[in-house]
């Protein structure tokens, strides 16, 4: 079975909520090794909410246009429903993401 880390890009599908599956981008927020994983969906969609982060790096990232991921909109999926990995953040977006996560969580 695949191990994902912290950071990594893949390419799922969400359900949304109304009820349409759809095909998108997500970031890798946590795999404990079983058979699902905790995602972040990533959009294409310009987003300003408290929980959400312009992608700075997008392109060395594996996205094909400047995206947000949206840390307030975090999912448990089956490691099944991953169709490919894209790529990783890197380390400048990386600590970005960590800082919102905390603000945001208040760890």
């Amino acid at each position: 079975m695949t191990k994902y880390r912290f950071g990594d890009i893949v390419l799922v599908v969400f359900i949304q909520t109304d009820g349409i599956r759809k095909q998108r981008p997500a970031l890798v927020v946590l795999d404990i090794g079983d058979d699902d994983l905790i995602l972040a969906p990533i959009t294409t969609t310009e987003r300003k909410s408290k929980g959400d982060y312009k992608i700075k790096n997008w392109q060395q990232s594996g996205l094909l246009l400047n995206s947000w991921v949206r840390l307030a909109k975090i999912s448990c999926l089956s490691k099944s429903d991953i169709f490919k990995q894209l790529g990783s953040f890197n380390a400048s977006d990386t600590k970005q993401v960590v800082l919102i996560w905390n603000k945001l969580y208040k760890f």
